[in-house]
């Protein structure tokens, strides 16, 4: 797969042995690790850069800053990019002040990997699929991404941006579930990509 369309991380948590073993963890999953911030203050530099398409930021920083008050500050810096956030315990004080600052989802340590990659893999799937314009035009993704869309590509990459299965997409345009898959495998051949949290973010940046 190529590195251009991979989904780069930024990791924001004090503790190393936790850091290092998400950074295993999403580097096995595909992802890239862009940097782990160890401190708010690394964090604030990192957050400069336009490299990464997620934070996984850890609510209870021992430091100078929380994981909350980063949020806030990339709300305020209207930062667009989005955050899940890490943490040991919520207590009902922590929760409403997490909501205020709208994270994509939530992270309770100890996790287990497949805990990780699957609220990763929806939350970023949720929250880039509503920035995809309504009616995808081939003209311009053909343009945006290099590379030649055929009608029948077209018309599934369309109903993936509804959210349709691969059921759903096989009832929708008549054709089987292996034709469905072989057109889909097509599609992220072309756009170097390999799973539908990928295609959707490529196609919402």
């Amino acid at each position: 797969m190529s590195e251009i369309n991979k989904i780069g991380v930024l990791i924001v948590e004090d503790e190393a042995l936790i850091a290092e073993d998400i950074k295993e963890i999403c580097e096995e999953a595909g992802y890239d690790v862009v940097s782990i911030c160890y401190r708010a203050s690394q964090a604030l530099i990192a957050l400069q850069k336009d490299n990464f398409d997620l934070v996984l930021l850890d609510i209870n920083l021992e430091d100078e800053l929380s994981g909350i008050e980063i949020a806030q500050y990339i709300l305020k810096n209207k930062i667009s990019v989005p955050y899940i956030f890490l943490t040991s315990y919520f207590d009902t004080h922590t929760l409403n002040e997490a909501k205020d600052v709208y994270p994509i989802g939530y992270i309770v340590k100890p996790f287990r990997k497949e805990q990780l990659i699957s609220t990763i893999e929806i939350s970023l799937y949720n929250h880039t699929k509503f920035k995809i314009p309504n009616g995808l035009v081939r003209e311009d993704l053909e343009a945006k991404f290099n590379v030649h869309f055929t009608e029948r590509e077209m018309e599934i990459l369309a109903l993936i941006c509804e959210g349709k299965n691969n059921g759903q997409i096989s009832y929708n345009i008549f054709l089987s579930i292996n034709t469905v898959k072989f057109h889909i495998k097509h599609i992220y051949d072309k756009l170097h990509v390999s799973n539908r949290t990928q295609l959707i973010l490529a196609l919402a940046k």
